[in-house]
């Protein structure tokens, strides 16, 4: 029983170190149109602290590699970070059932030429730099400001 029981905690440890400090949060699609920019990532971190701490981190890269978010003339921006999940999806793949009003809400790409251009609304984080000139993360209806 005492094996069992140190393999165990052995697991959940290794477990632990690989939720909090191994996963590589990846960027798989960036957009912006006229109304709005998505961030798609694979692999994001799971704490509200993880989740600030990489974007405060690679806000620099994005905007070096996608030239993104765009900044009106008073400083502002608005960027939502969705869960990539399942991967793109077509159109027609909206989960609806003629018995329930159950359905998956997709947000499709425009600029995406393949007939997958579309993914699941499944919004992990808001960041938003208003006229305070702080920033504002909404996260699982948490409000943070930094």
């Amino acid at each position: 029983m005492n094996k069992r029981c140190t393999i165990f905690i052995i697991l959940m440890i290794i477990a632990l170190i690989y939720l909090f400090f191994l996963r590589k949060p990846r960027v798989i699609y960036a957009n912006e149109d006229e109304y709005s920019t998505v961030i798609v990532v694979r692999d994001f971190p799971i704490t509200q602290w993880g989740k600030i701490f990489w974007w405060e981190n690679n806000k620099d890269y994005i905007k070096d590699k996608y030239n993104l978010p765009s900044v009106d003339n008073k400083g502002n921006y608005s960027v939502a970070i969705l869960n990539e999940s399942d991967g793109f999806k077509k159109n027609t793949e909206a989960n609806y059932y003629w018995f329930s009003f159950e359905h998956t809400d997709l947000l499709c790409f425009e600029k995406i030429k393949s007939e997958n251009r579309c993914i699941e609304k499944n919004v992990l984080m808001i960041i938003q730099n208003g006229r305070d000139n702080k920033t504002h993360y909404y996260i699982d209806g948490d409000s943070i400001t930094k």
